[in-house]
Parts: structure tokens; sequence; C-alpha cells
């Protein structure tokens, strides 16, 4: 099966171009990527993907090899972001910024959104753990290799912010007011974490989207039982 990945490479001002560079896989198969102006397209040609969700996660790889190989060269600090795949038959998929659960229309949104909002922008403003797990979480919503890494860093930083509070280096206190709990953390997000954040990749437990789901909410979950304790609605 044949597809065709396009994206760009941030920062688009930096007018990143390279000509064709192909890539050949073990077991069959080839990568074919270009890049003009910052513009990024990405050729697949592998009898073993079994869908286009497996071709963009394959075409970010061979993305990232070339752009990061590039921006090492350079001392650059380039970003891939794919943005749509089309199969064989012309299908095109274009990738979102809010994924969806596993019922239709559910998503990681907070209802009503205004209010959440606005307390999330005052707490971020004067407080420096809230403001940088909300940074991590929202990177881990739309990467897939590092998502739990972001999501178990974004609930560190939480439980970092009580220790701040009371110089102790333990989770109790994030247990006891919040009211979460160390197994579930354990099983949902470190689990799958704990190879990746000490760089041994070669450990790195697979995910699908379903148990990224799962990261991503109970990292959604905790954030809000934080802003609630720390920025109670009025």
């Amino acid at each position: 099966m044949k597809y065709v990945v396009t994206g760009r490479v941030h920062p688009e001002r930096a007018d990143v171009s390279f000509s064709r560079i192909e890539m050949g896989f073990e077991g069959g198969g080839t990568a074919i990527a270009s890049c003009d102006a910052s513009q990024v397209t990405i050729t697949l040609n592998v009898p073993s993907i079994d869908g286009w969700i497996s071709a963009k996660i394959m075409a970010d790889d061979v993305a990232n090899i070339i752009v990061n190989s590039l921006g090492f060269s350079l001392g650059s600090g380039y970003a891939v972001e794919l943005i749509q795949v089309t199969e064989e038959d012309g299908t095109p998929h274009v990738f979102g910024v809010r994924p969806e659960g596993e019922t239709p229309g559910q998503t990681l949104g907070i209802n009503p959104h205004i209010p959440a909002f606005n307390r999330a922008f005052q707490l971020s403003g004067r407080d420096v753990f809230f403001r940088l797990a909300l940074r991590d979480y929202l990177r881990a919503i739309t990467d897939v290799t590092d998502c739990a890494t972001y999501c178990y860093r974004a609930i560190e930083g939480i439980k970092s912010a009580f220790v701040f509070k009371t110089g102790l280096d333990r989770w109790d206190d994030m247990h006891a007011t919040l009211g979460t709990e160390r197994d579930a953390i354990t099983t949902t997000v470190k689990h799958y974490a704990d190879a990746v954040r000490h760089g041994n990749w070669v450990n790195a437990k697979p995910t699908n989207k379903f148990e990224r789901w799962k990261m991503l909410s109970i990292t959604r979950d905790i954030l809000v039982k934080y802003l609630d304790y720390a920025e109670p609605a009025m």
C-alpha cells in the first residue's frame, strides 16, 4: 500500500529545503522524502503498513530522522508537524489537535470551557508548576512518541507543587488533597513513560490510541482537580 504524507518543518520562516532522500526498510519497502520551503512530503511504499495511522507514525519517524539530522548539523532547532495522510486511492486523512475518545464526539475538553479557561489563565499566571504542567499536557496530546513522558512529567509537576509547599518530597500530599491514586498513575502512565524518560528506547513499550487516550484522560483529570483546589470556581 502506498501513502503520501505531507506536513511542515517549523519554524516555517527557516525555509528548510532538501532534495529527494530515499530510505529502505528491513522486510522491504521504501520511503522517499523531500522538502521545499519547509513543506515536507513523505511517500511510503511499505507492504507491512496496516493502515493510514501506522503510515503517519512511520512517516513521522522518517521525517524526524532527516530533519533532526539536518538541525543537528546546522545547530538549528527544527521540528516536524505532519498534517495529512493520503491513501493510494486518494482518500485524505487530516490530523487535528483535538483527539477523540472511545465514543463518537468524546473529547478532552472541559464543558463549559470559558470558566475553565479563565481559572486556568489566572492560576497559570502565579503557579509555575501548573503553568508548565499545562504545557506538557498539550504537547502530549499531539506527540504519539512522547505522550506518556509528557503526561507523567505534567503529573509530576503537580506533585512537585505540593512538595514545594510542604518541603516533603513525597506523593502522599497530592494523593490526599486531590484524591488521586498511585496505582492508577503507575499502570496508566508511568509504566509506559519509564523507559523513554530514561532514554532506554529499546525497551520502550508501544502504545495504541486507546492507551494514549487513558494517559491523557488521567492527566487532564489531575490537572482539573488541582485547578479546582488552587483556583476554585466562584
